[in-house]
């Protein structure tokens, strides 16, 4: 008890940090999200839905390949060379790893393309061509986004990396709202095309403020390690095997089922994201200061941020929990309508696997930014192997129940296989460093 009360008062001085800032940040967008999903349900019904999230999570799932892990990469060594002093070495790092995601998206965009209008894809997984399309320049526009954005929480600005990253959505929300007003319907095309301006806006934004920061660092003529390269693989292969893994679900309930019950299932994955992105955004903040720790060879005070993270996610996570297992008829029915009740007992179920997410902490930036990613990507390659089968049995006998068991089998075995994981390579001790390097002092510590 003594102790649980001495973790509740240390993650209770978070609030005193820039850490509540970025929650109310990413609360406002969780809510707009929502409204946006609503609106749209409002609006255009389930069927559009149902075709703009095919197109959308499709253009995910090959811009989260086209940024190669490189994200988290820069995360990982800009951050921890900041904190060593070497900031010639985070110029080079940045430059070198924008250069390679640009050329990588712009041959996974143009691929993309040659698939959809050359090949039946599309018709077998019932999308609509023309949204799928123009889902392409988010291939071009998101992962350069990401790095950007990646770049901005390595040196320390996480609360406006927060912000680029929650305006695609804001500026969603606001041009459904405009079509509210105007009572004018809007087409999976349109809605597509929307979130994609919004998602190039961010990236400009974000590499301007990134850009003059780069450039007042010195220069360095010593050559990138080519290994850095490949050090973001197994990052990027974990966060796409993760997104294909929703993305086989949603296209398996598609093909298998009406566009109406394809959009309804989106919707309760929508509602369901409210508590991902609240849990993500803990992930997202303490990963540049996870890599510092480790950097500085200080997994113990990881462990501690962990603790404090993982406090913070839980006290998050429950009410809303609570509400989409108790109450899923109500919140779909009145608030969507009646077309969308039929994916309640999905929503309820997606929830019950966030929260054992949330219970767990922040894992994955533990052993990302430990340099652990390759033991990661063995359990997430275990938990697709789950998918797939639990996809096949379970989707053609059970629907969208079905799916959402298929989808939660995996989320409770990469969250339960990960701690195990975390709590055997990572020491909870100070550890020597390598080189006897300056450390600058974290002022939010």
């Amino acid at each position: 008890m003594p102790r649980l009360n001495e973790q509740l008062r240390a993650a209770a001085l978070q609030l005193r940090s820039p850490a509540i800032l970025a929650y109310g940040i990413t609360g406002f967008v969780a809510v707009a999200s929502f409204l946006s999903t609503l609106m749209l349900a409002r609006l255009s019904g389930a069927a559009v839905i149902g075709h703009y999230a095919l197109a959308m999570s499709t253009a995910h799932l090959l811009a989260s390949f086209s940024v190669l892990g490189l994200d988290r990469i820069i995360v990982r060594e800009v951050a921890g060379d900041l904190r060593v002093g070497q900031d010639a070495n985070a110029r080079r790092i940045i430059r070198q790893l924008a250069r390679a995601v640009a050329i990588v998206s712009a041959v996974v965009a143009l691929a993309y393309l040659a698939v959809l209008f050359l090949t039946p894809l599309n018709s077998r997984i019932n999308g609509d061509k023309l949204a799928m399309g123009i889902a392409a320049a988010s291939i071009l526009v998101w992962p350069m986004q990401r790095l950007s954005r990646s770049a901005l929480r390595a040196m320390g600005f996480q609360l406006k990396g927060q912000m680029l990253e929650a305006f695609p959505t804001i500026f969603f929300v606001g041009a459904v709202g405009v079509a509210v007003l105007l009572q004018t319907s809007l087409s999976a095309p349109i809605a597509v095309g929307i979130m994609v301006v919004g998602q190039l806006l961010a990236g400009l934004i974000a590499w301007a403020l990134v850009r003059p920061i780069v450039q007042a660092w010195p220069r360095t003529d010593v050559p990138m390690d080519p290994l850095l390269l490949r050090a973001g693989l197994p990052m990027m292969s974990n966060l796409f095997l993760q997104i294909f893994s929703d993305w086989i679900i949603l296209a398996a309930v598609s093909a298998d089922a009406s566009a109406a019950e394809a959009g309804a299932f989106r919707v309760a994955i929508q509602i369901v994201t409210i508590i991902l992105t609240l849990i993500s955004t803990t992930e997202l903040y303490v990963a540049a200061r996870l890599a510092g720790d480790f950097r500085a060879g200080r997994p113990d005070l990881a462990w501690k941020r962990h603790r404090r993270a993982s406090i913070l996610m839980a006290a998050v996570a429950v009410p809303l929990v609570a509400i989409m297992i108790l109450v899923p008829e109500q919140l779909l029915g009145i608030a969507f309508g009646p077309e969308f009740v039929i994916a309640a007992p999905a929503l309820a179920i997606m929830a019950g696997g966030q929260l054992v997410v949330a219970l767990r902490g922040p894992i994955g930036a533990m052993l990302s930014m430990s340099g652990n990613e390759p033991a990661q990507l063995k359990l997430t390659l275990a938990g697709f192997a789950l998918l797939l089968v639990l996809a096949y049995v379970l989707i053609p006998m059970y629907g969208l129940t079905g799916a959402a068991l298929a989808q939660v089998g995996p989320i409770l075995l990469r969250s339960v296989g990960g701690y195990v994981m975390a709590k055997r390579l990572i020491p909870n001790r100070p550890q020597p460093v390598a080189e006897a390097l300056p450390e600058r002092v974290d002022p939010a510590d």
